[in-house]
């Protein structure tokens, strides 16, 4: 894999910056989705399992099969925009031993498995770092460690997208199915008064904040501010590896 990314970079340098940063983003989309998407699901079949609910695990998603995984439109998504969605888990909130600690678990494991898969590809970043000789390029022509670098750069830099996009309050969101528990029985009422209208109002809402950053040319970008924020935040859990073993 890593000689074909090298190969087709090779190519797209004689093209153009721009077609080989889009080669790079869309290849780092399409990771994403053979590896780091499964793991997501994979991670939430087995906390809903631990908490009681084995129904992810009965319809086969307890696996790192993509193909199991796969929503053709979210996957496309993800490899062409960095943004998108996995298939619906299937998960019986009434078969878990704590009904709020089992959703809270479970809503909580999407993200945080997205933000640990973020800090492995910057520690590996981090230790090819370290290594100058990785970089040395024959001709003009990218060194494998800087596609390697580049690569991982995007990867996790669309998982933490995933991931903070996933921790806003907006249905069906995880981070509105943590809120949801500690709400109030009015809010609640609220919410299944107005379901539908509450639902495609959010859904208006993500596309809105998602694309906010790039139709101001990020003049007005809180969803990106707060992905950089994250990203920034994230950094220092593997700022240590230059420093030890530089």
């Amino acid at each position: 894999m890593l000689l074909l990314v090298r190969r087709w970079t090779v190519r797209l340098l004689k093209v153009n910056s721009e077609t080989m940063r889009l080669f790079f983003k869309i290849f780092s989309g399409l990771l994403m989705v053979l590896l780091v998407v499964p793991l997501v699901d994979c991670a939430k079949c087995l906390v809903a399992k631990w908490q009681g609910d084995d129904t992810g695990e009965r319809e086969g998603r307890l696996t790192l099969n993509p193909l199991e995984h796969l929503d053709p439109l979210g996957a496309l998504l993800i490899i062409l925009i960095g943004f998108g969605w996995s298939k619906p888990l299937a998960i019986n909130p009434a078969r878990f031993k704590d009904l709020k600690r089992g959703i809270v678990l479970v809503s909580l494991t999407g993200p945080v498995t997205h933000f640990l898969a973020a800090i492995v590809c910057n520690a590996i970043n981090s230790v090819m770092y370290l290594h100058p000789g990785l970089f040395n390029s024959n001709n003009g022509r990218l060194s494998m460690g800087v596609c390697v670098m580049t690569v991982l750069a995007m990867l996790s830099q669309i998982n933490v997208c995933l991931g903070v996009i996933s921790l806003l309050p907006l249905p069906p969101l995880d981070g509105f199915n943590i809120l949801h528990q500690f709400a109030g029985p009015k809010f609640k009422s609220w919410y299944y008064s107005n379901y539908a209208i509450i639902n495609r109002a959010s859904t208006i809402i993500l596309f809105a904040l998602f694309f906010c950053g790039r139709i101001t040319n990020g003049l007005l970008d809180p969803l990106g501010w707060l992905i950089n924020l994250v990203s920034y935040l994230l950094s220092f859990a593997t700022a240590w590896i230059p420093h030890v073993f530089g």
